[in-house]
C-alpha cells in the first residue's frame, strides 16, 4: 500500500462499520473486538491497497473515495464507489488476489485480520441459540446415555474404551463456574450428576443472559475445541454435582476425528455427483455474494434449528471461507446423526471462479452496470453481486505499467515492514543484554552481602 495515515474507529459513525458484510452479523461484544483491531486508513490518489498475487490475509473495506481494480497487464476492468453495496463486501477478497485495487480519488479504508474475523463469526454463531430441554430421567446411567447418543455410536468400541479411561471425574458445587466465557477451551465436559445454567454476557446491556440449562447425561465446551476458538458462553452449575471431562488432545483425537472429515474439492465434486449436496454455513449476506453452484445455504448460527429441514440419508459436504466454522457445523450435525463431510481449506482461490457462480468475466469490464447490479432470486445459484463493477474504456497503453507499479508498492512495504521488524529485534536484543547485565550485578551484590552476613554471624 502506498502513502497513508491511519485513523482512529472512534471518528467514524458507528454505523459505516456496523453496516459492513460480514461485520454487521457480530454481537456487540465480538464486534467491539473485532473493531478494536480494525485498522482505518487514508489511501492517496493513485496509491495501491493492494496488488494482484497479493496473500496478505486482509479483508478490506472502502468507507470513503473511489477504487480501481486492475488485471495483471495493469488494464482497469472494474471501479467501486464508496456507500455503493458493494463497498459493503471485502474488496476482491479471494486470496491470492486476482486484481489489484487502485485508490482513483483520496480514499478511507479499514482493514481486518480475516482469521481473527473468521474466528469472531464462528465464535458468535456456533453459541446455543434456545434452552435445551431438561431430561426427567435423572434415574438412569448418564454413561449408558451417553453411549447412545449419535455422537458416541460412531465411535469405534475400541476408541470409546480409550475415552473412557481418560475421562477425569470433577466434584463440583452449586455456584462454581465450569467454563468462562473468554477462555481458552481446554476441556469437552459430560453431565455425571447435577444441573447447570449456560449463560452469555450481553456487551450492549452488561448482565448475563441465559441460554439453557443442562442435567445429566448431558455435554458440553465441545465447540470452542472443534473450532479451536475461544469459549463462547459460560457453564455456572446450579446444584452440586460431579462432571467427567475430556482433555483437549484426546478429545481432538477420540471425539473430532471419527465425526468430522475431511474431504479436497475434488472428492466433494464427485460426490456432489453422486448425489451428496453443499451445505454453505457462512451468513446470507456473504452467501448472496458468491457461492457454489447447487449449494444450500444454513448459516452455523442457524444449524440446530434447521438441522431437521436436512435429509436424513442424504450426505452433505459442508463449506465456509476456511473451513472452521464448517467443523464446528460437521461436529454438531453429526451428533445429531448427519453423514456430514468438510471441505478442507475452505473456499480456496483454486476453486474454479465459474462454480462459484461467477463469470469468467467477473474480473474484466461488463457489457453494462445492470449485469452485476442486483442479486439473483434463483435459489442455489449462488449468483450475486460479486462488485459492482462499472464499464470504463480506455486505451491499452502503458498495459504492464500498473502492474509493474503494484509489484514496486509491494516490495517497498515489504522493505518498511523487515525494516520495522528489524529495529524491534534491535531493541529486543538491548534489552535482554541489558537485564542480564542487571542480574549479574544484582547477583554480585547478593553474593557480597551474604558473605558479610556470614561473617558477622558469631561462631557456633
Amino acid at each position: 500500500m502506498g502513502a497513508s495515515s491511519k485513523h482512529s474507529t472512534d471518528t467514524l459513525e458507528s454505523g459505516a462499520l456496523r453496516d459492513l458484510i460480514p461485520l454487521n452479523s457480530l454481537s456487540d461484544k465480538h464486534f467491539g473486538e473485532v473493531s478494536t483491531n480494525l485498522a482505518v486508513t487514508t489511501v492517496n490518489t493513485g496509491d495501491y491497497l493492494f496488488g494482484a498475487g497479493d496473500t496478505d490475509n486482509r479483508s478490506v473495506y472502502l468507507l470513503d473515495g473511489e477504487i480501481s481494480f486492475l488485471d495483471t497487464s495493469g488494464r482497469v476492468t472494474g471501479v467501486v464507489t464508496a456507500g455503493t453495496e458493494p463497498a459493503r463486501y471485502p474488496l476482491a477478497n479471494r486470496q491470492p488476489r486476482l486484481v489489484s485495487a487502485r485508490a482513483t480519488s483520496r480514499c478511507l479504508i479499514a482493514t481486518i485480520d480475516s482469521t481473527l474475523l473468521d474466528v469472531m463469526l464462528t465464535l458468535d454463531q456456533s453459541v446455543e441459540p434456545r434452552a435445551a430441554v431438561i431430561s426427567t430421567d435423572s434415574g438412569q446411567d448418564w454413561m449408558t446415555r451417553v453411549l447412545q447418543s449419535e455422537a458416541f455410536i460412531k465411535i469405534p468400541p475400541a476408541d470409546i474404551q480409550r475415552l473412557l479411561s481418560r475421562l477425569e471425574s470433577v466434584v463440583v458445587s452449586a455456584g462454581d463456574i465450569v467454563i468462562k466465557q473468554g477462555d481458552e477451551g481446554d476441556y469437552f465436559y459430560i453431565i455425571r450428576e447435577g444441573t447447570c445454567s449456560v449463560t452469555r454476557q450481553s456487551h450492549k446491556d452488561g448482565w448475563d443472559v441465559p441460554l439453557a440449562e443442562l442435567s445429566t447425561g448431558d455435554c458440553f465446551g465441545e465447540e470452542a475445541l472443534v473450532s479451536d476458538a475461544r469459549r463462547n458462553a459460560t457453564i455456572t452449575m446450579l446444584t452440586d454435582g460431579s462432571l467427567m471431562r475430556l482433555s483437549k488432545n484426546n478429545f481432538l483425537e477420540l471425539l473430532k476425528k471419527p465425526l468430522v472429515h475431511y474431504v479436497d474439492y475434488d472428492q466433494a465434486c464427485r460426490m456432489v455427483s453422486d448425489s451428496a449436496t453443499w451445505l454453505d454455513v457462512r451468513l446470507e449476506d456473504e452467501y448472496a455474494n458468491y457461492s457454489l453452484k447447487g449449494s444450500m445455504n444454513i448459516p452455523l448460527a442457524d444449524i440446530r434449528d434447521q438441522a431437521t429441514e436436512l435429509l436424513p440419508h442424504r450426505k452433505y459436504i459442508i463449506c465456509c471461507d476456511t473451513g472452521r466454522r464448517s467443523a464446528a457445523a460437521a461436529f454438531l450435525l453429526s451428533q445429531r446423526g448427519f453423514e456430514v463431510f468438510v471441505l478442507d481449506g475452505g473456499l480456496r482461490w483454486d476453486i474454479p471462479l465459474a462454480d462459484l457462480g461467477i463469470s469468467e468475466d467477473s474480473y474484466a469490464t461488463p457489457a453494462s452496470p445492470a449485469e452485476y447490479g442486483s442479486v439473483s432470486q434463483e435459489p442455489g445459484t449462488g449468483a450475486g453481486p460479486d462488485y459492482d463493477w462499472h464499464a470504463e474504456t480506455r486505451a491499452d497503453e502503458g498495459a504492464g505499467a500498473g502492474y509493474a507499479d503494484a509489484l514496486r508498492t509491494t516490495l517497498a512495504r515489504l522493505e518498511n515492514e523487515l525494516a520495522n521488524y528489524t529495529t524491534i529485534t534491535a531493541q529486543l536484543e538491548t534489552a535482554v543484554n541489558e537485564a542480564r547485565m542487571t542480574r549479574t550485578a544484582l547477583q554480585e551484590q547478593f553474593e557480597a552481602l551474604a558473605a558479610l552476613i556470614r561473617k558477622a554471624a558469631p561462631p557456633g
